[in-house]
């Protein structure tokens, strides 16, 4: 089995919107049948970075889906009733009502038992006051469930830890949109003390891993088949590229989809004992993210992560790969920290992992900002590397 699918050619995004919609639905279904009835629907995704795509929607599959997933999670299966209220913090550009400049009443952000809690596409926009309007309105709500962007969990977890504001503790707090990075998890878990999973997948290919309380990500296999296919031959072992192969979406079905990410694989069965499909050790983020080092190496975003995570006083950061030689760190950086020694200390964290063929330079900023999806991509690298050359087994084009 794993030889034959291993034989398909890699579904990349530009595919898709090559052959939107016609020539993704099998034969002898009726798409605009479909669509007046109301069965399916185009929706479009915000995009991490320049990578927004229409898809083909089913809400009735991809409620299963997302139901699935839950079982994979202990906390998050007592929780699971189909009734439960959920709480959302997002930015409005991915889901939610998004605002004309002005707030929305709850009332008006409050759609079945969701509650959206912004409106706002950008955390710029954000009015005085927002974040204990959040705060209040989780008090008040009382959810089950809070389901967040990590960036934007973090930035209100910093700001009720600097004001001394308790936050409302949901029974789970679901991590996704966004790649979960261990800076931003620091500052959640200093104001929330509930359990906290991450909660993986995309438009496309619905929910594809599902973090159990043993801190693995387990593959939803009922509701798709993913192929991890290695990112070099020597370094880095166990992590690889995610192509996902969906199940029970008879409209938008997709067959070894570039979902644009890579992940490190669990070395050990998972403490919790689930042993059916793959899991996963972590998300190393996303293949744009990946840095090209001295010698010729490859550091994922994680890699990078964890040693700024290790710098104390760091709130925040991005970094970007201007070109194979130069990378730009820039640091949010606590108030009572030393800016000096907190990007003294950064800097050669970053120096030590990448190398010293590389000019790393870093800067204290007050603020940083999102990509225009309004999700924040914390690493990018700015030049193409053309991975086929490096891993064989690739048969995709270069870096998407």
């Amino acid at each position: 089995m794993d030889a034959r699918y291993a034989a398909l050619p890699i579904l990349a995004k530009a595919d898709i919107r090559a052959h939107f919609p016609y020539g993704l639905v099998p034969r002898g279904f009726d798409l605009d049948a479909a669509l007046a009835r109301g069965e399916v629907s185009y929706v479009s995704t915000s995009g991490t970075a320049d990578e927004a795509l229409t898809n083909i929607w089913n809400q009735d599959w991809w409620n299963r889906s997302e139901q699935a997933s839950w079982l994979l999670n202990a906390h998050a299966a007592g929780i699971l009733s189909g009734q439960h209220r959920e709480a959302i913090l997002a930015s409005a550009l991915s889901v939610g009502p998004p605002s004309e400049g002005i707030p929305i009443p709850r009332t008006n952000r409050t759609l079945g038992r969701f509650l959206f809690l912004n409106e706002y596409g950008k955390p710029a926009e954000w009015p005085e006051g927002h974040e204990d309007r959040i705060r209040t309105e989780l008090e008040e709500y009382s959810p089950l469930v809070l389901e967040a962007n990590p960036s934007l969990l973090a930035r209100i977890a910093q700001w009720a830890w600097r004001e001394g504001k308790a936050m409302f503790q949901p029974r789970l707090i679901t991590l996704t949109y966004e790649f979960s990075s261990a800076v931003q998890l620091r500052a959640i878990r200093r104001v929330f003390s509930s359990p906290i999973a991450s909660s993986y997948g995309s438009t496309e290919a619905g929910y594809v891993f599902m973090e159990c309380e043993q801190g693995r990500l387990h593959q939803n296999s009922a509701f798709c088949r993913t192929d991890l296919v290695p990112l070099t031959d020597e370094e880095n072992p166990g992590i690889s590229r995610i192509l996902v192969t969906t199940f029970g979406n008879p409209w938008f079905p997709l067959l070894r989809f570039d979902i644009g990410d890579i992940a490190c694989i669990s070395p050990n069965p998972c403490p919790c004992g689930r042993t059916f499909g793959r899991t996963l050790l972590a998300i190393e983020g996303r293949l744009m993210s990946v840095f090209l080092a001295s010698g010729n190496r490859l550091v994922t975003h994680r890699q990078m992560d964890q040693a700024i995570a290790s710098i104390e006083g760091i709130e925040d950061y991005r970094l970007d790969q201007l070109s194979p030689r130069e990378v730009q760190a820039r640091f949010i950086i606590d108030e009572n920290r030393s800016h000096q020694t907190a990007l003294h200390e950064a800097r050669e964290a970053m120096q030590m992992l990448l190398g010293n063929e590389l000019t790393v330079t870093a800067s204290a900023v007050d603020a940083l900002l999102p990509e225009a999806s309004g999700k924040y991509l914390l690493a990018k690298r700015h030049f193409p590397l053309d991975f086929n050359c490096r891993q064989k087994k690739w048969d995709g084009s270069n870096d998407r």
